[in-house]
């Protein structure tokens, strides 16, 4: 039980940061074109909300071991979210119809994923580095006990 409620409550945090970021986005956005601010979007703020959990559980592609590398975790990770973003924004909110309005909208996303995932991706391999350089160096060739 304490796995579920660990496995929940990580989920939702990564629905709830992914949902703030979407709708600031959004806001940010719309201030900037001068729409007005005093409506509010109910159908955005599903769409969003569907987005985020769709990405919430693309997040865990990082989770699984037989990938390997961390950069094809996170081309997959891109793959998916543009797929989420694909479905929650473009079809079903009708873009779909109107065809060169969401293929922009999907390549203007996608150009955003890899903004962010070289900026994560730098981060990472900094990280990594960083934790190998203090690590003590073990030589794997060498057996332990020669004085035996």
């Amino acid at each position: 039980m304490k796995k579920l409620i660990s496995f929940l409550r990580s989920y939702l945090g990564h629905v709830g940061a992914y949902f703030m970021f979407t709708m600031l986005v959004f806001i940010l956005f719309s201030m900037a074109m001068g729409l007005p601010s005093d409506t509010f979007n109910t159908p955005l703020v599903w769409t969003s909300l569907l987005f985020s959990a769709l990405v919430g559980v693309a997040d865990y592609v990082f989770h699984v071991r037989f990938l390997g590398s961390y950069f094809v975790k996170l081309a997959i990770h891109g793959i998916l979210c543009t797929v989420a973003f694909g479905v929650s924004f473009v079809a079903l909110s009708g873009l779909i119809d109107r065809g060169k309005t969401g293929l922009f909208g999907i390549l203007g996303f996608l150009i955003f994923y890899v903004f962010l995932a070289v900026v994560r991706g730098i981060y990472h391999a900094i990280a990594d580095r960083s934790m190998s350089e203090n690590e003590p160096y073990t030589n794997l060739y060498t057996p332990k006990n020669l004085d035996k």
